[in-house]
């Protein structure tokens, strides 16, 4: 474990050096936070005006396979507050709830799924009980969802230009040479070297990498203030991986945004996020900052994960 520590220690310097400071993006100083609750406890709500300053607040949720009372737990009684401008990430294998309480908060929880209990506040509003988001982010631009597989996203009949720009109009009502001059520009500002070229293709001719550039693009198009992205470079190329990571990070600082990063990788973890929450069978059994993580984990299996992600453990839960 020394071993592992000095190891992070060195990745950390990188970390901090790569996190704006505190009273540059109103984030909050990177302290020791406690381990949360059990899901076994029930953990006492705070104080509503406590809540409501706090751009996103979940409490006590809960999430089942299906809507019966009798099906499995997926999530089990989670509870988080994340402050505006904070990236925090969601570390955890496929089974271990981390999707599921992200897929909650940006609204696109797969039926049949079903929220069980518990409340989720963004900006002061409930979002527990609403309708399910549509994945066109202008119909509710607060909240943005990066999917894991960008490509499954896109129309395959329909050029990736067309399904930038018709939200475009039908949302702000943009004419259509406007809507193709914003297109570009997001195409741009998502790191795209050849927007023009980029907007008249088919999705069969987009790499992965691209089409999740293009997603990038779409979401920036509602100014949202909550990205949650679930493991954008799961599939990409180390080379990519990085390329995809720096561009998250200039958009976040530049915009001041709020992320939520759902990974299996806590170097991923580290190399964007200020906090992290370790997640494992539908509960939250760590969640510090970055620094304290890798300096001094607390939990067995937050170790297991930084030294398996030292010595590169094929098949290891997170590396």
């Amino acid at each position: 474990m020394c071993n592992a520590r000095r190891l992070f220690r060195r990745l950390n310097r990188v970390v901090r050096a790569s996190i704006p400071s505190a009273e540059g993006t109103m984030i909050e100083p990177l302290e020791r936070i406690d381990p949360a609750t059990p899901a076994e406890t029930t953990a006492p709500m705070p104080s509503n005006w406590f809540r409501s300053a706090a751009l996103l607040d979940v409490r006590g949720l809960q999430v089942g396979e299906t809507a019966r009372t009798d099906a499995p737990r997926l999530v089990n009684g989670i509870s988080l507050s994340i402050t505006r401008g904070e990236v925090v990430g969601l570390v955890g294998d496929a089974s271990s709830g981390a999707l599921e309480v992200a897929q909650c908060i940006a609204g696109v929880l797969p039926t049949p799924a079903s929220i069980r209990s518990g409340s989720i506040l963004f900006n002061g509003e409930e979002l527990v009980g609403l309708p399910p988001r549509s994945r066109y982010p202008l119909r509710d631009p607060r909240i943005a969802y990066l999917s894991r597989d960008p490509l499954a996203d896109l129309d395959p009949a329909a050029t990736v230009g067309s399904q930038l720009a018709t939200p475009l109009r039908s949302s702000l009502g943009l004419s259509k040479p406007a809507a193709y001059e914003r297109s570009i520009e997001l195409l741009c500002q998502a790191g795209i070297e050849r927007p023009e070229h980029a907007f008249t293709s088919f999705p069969r001719d987009v790499s992965a990498t691209l089409a999740l550039r293009v997603q990038i693009a779409g979401a920036l198009a509602g100014n949202p203030n909550l990205v949650v992205a679930d493991d954008p470079t799961d599939t990409l190329t180390a080379s990519d991986s990085s390329e995809i990571l720096d561009l998250m990070r200039r958009l976040q600082r530049e915009r001041t945004m709020t992320m939520i990063i759902v990974t299996r990788s806590v170097r991923v973890a580290a190399l964007i996020c200020h906090r992290v929450a370790v997640v494992r069978t539908g509960g939250i059994v760590e969640y510090a900052s970055v620094a304290d993580l890798f300096d001094s984990p607390k939990h067995p299996y937050t170790r297991e994960l930084l030294y398996a992600a030292e010595n590169g453990r094929p098949g290891s839960p997170a590396l």
